[in-house]
């Protein structure tokens, strides 16, 4: 077995006691946190003898998953107990999920109102960031978010700040969450991958990475492309297609929060041209963006992945096996194989070399990994 689990302090990150589950799923996909979804016999004599009601404290505790070297893990959430059968279910969520329940606002916030005696925004609260790239303007979200009570002892190693063009601006009075605000980055245009990555600290403690892509290279990915043929060794292919993004012109609308209405579109003529009937969509831009060139942005990176459904394939690796699970993670590029000798039911997928990005792993108390990959959209 390569699966180990743990639970951890979420401040400071000292390791409190490995643990023995009965049941366990796990998964990650890129620019999210991590879930865990993990069981517990509190009949079995080592389970039943922890004082799980502490050990388990939301929040404040973490589960650790450990999948031969990658490690997976954050916060405790929920909690489903049965006294019927002794199980005790538990859902975590990676070092990510904390940023969700944060609003990007300095510290003085905690003792300014945000609002002046005239009922007007108090501007000096609000947060501005330029001359840096966007993975290092996610940083800086991030470390003042880490400047407040009950966070400046979070265990993030921060990376070192890279200058750029970019600049990016948020009003205290709209509170915006830390983790949308990274979602944001990623998904405009160029705009780089952010992860929380979990690792040992040392023997008997953890801490998460701050990483992020850069303007070189948005995508944070391995220096290696792995090889995986499928077809074979119980792979368990299984494709899915979804049109629902596909388009010829993107919207992007704007211009709430100074009270006016901008809108920008972008039409491609690719889809035109091949058959396919006109499509609209409209992009998940801000209403908040007063920029024009933002909007612009929104709309170019929508259609830079609409010309085709999106394909997200799924198969079977050995987790105890090069490449080991540490060696790639969402984001990294493979090659899938399929070959004339193990060919693909009706031929659905032809024989070939694919490449494909990783999108997501997942896993349970087992030596296997689900990989799920994505087209590569470099262009």
């Amino acid at each position: 077995m390569v699966v180990n689990a743990y639970v951890f302090e979420t401040r400071g990150g000292a390791l409190l006691q490995q643990v023995e589950p009965s049941d366990l799923q796990w998964s990650e996909n890129a620019n999210q946190a991590e879930t865990i979804d993990i069981t517990f016999n509190l009949k079995a004599e080592a389970e039943g003898a922890r004082d799980w009601r502490n050990l388990g404290t939301p929040w404040k505790h973490s589960i650790a998953v450990d999948v031969n070297g990658r490690l997976e893990g954050g916060p405790i959430l929920p909690h489903d107990f049965a006294d019927a059968n002794g199980t005790l279910k538990m859902t975590a969520r990676g070092g990510r999920i904390l940023f969700s329940r944060r609003s990007i606002l300095p510290p003085a916030a905690l003792t300014t109102p945000l609002v002046l005696p005239t009922g007007a925004p108090d501007t000096t609260l609000d947060s501005a960031w330029s001359g840096l790239d966007y993975g290092t303007i996610a940083k800086r979200i991030g470390q003042q978010a880490c400047a407040w009570p009950g966070c400046t002892d979070l265990p993030i190693v921060w990376p070192a700040d890279r200058t750029g063009t970019r600049e990016k601006s948020y009003d205290a009075i709209e509170r915006k969450k830390v983790d949308d605000a990274w979602a944001d980055l990623s998904a405009l245009q160029h705009g780089p991958d952010i992860r929380m990555r979990l690792e040992w600290d040392g023997p008997d403690r953890f801490r998460w990475v701050f990483e992020t892509g850069t303007e070189a290279q948005p995508r944070l990915q391995g220096l290696d492309v792995f090889d995986w043929e499928v077809g074979s060794d119980g792979s368990g292919l299984t494709v899915q297609r979804d049109p629902s993004r596909m388009a010829s012109l993107a919207w992007s609308e704007g211009g709430r929060s100074d009270d006016t209405t901008l809108v920008r579109s972008l039409y491609d003529p690719t889809l035109i041209d091949s058959g396919f009937p006109l499509l609209e969509i409209e992009t998940e831009a801000s209403s908040n963006i007063v920029d024009p060139d933002t909007l612009d942005a929104w709309n170019a990176e929508t259609l830079r992945t609409a010309k085709k459904p999106w394909e997200f394939w799924s198969f079977n690796v050995r987790a105890d096996q090069t490449p080991f699970p540490y060696e790639y993670g969402p984001g990294s590029l493979i090659n899938v194989i399929v070959t004339e000798d193990t060919p693909v039911t009706g031929g659905y997928v032809p024989p070939g070399t694919y490449p494909r990005r990783i999108a997501g792993l997942s896993g349970a108390i087992s030596d296997w990994i689900t990989v799920t990959c994505g087209e590569v959209y470099d262009d």
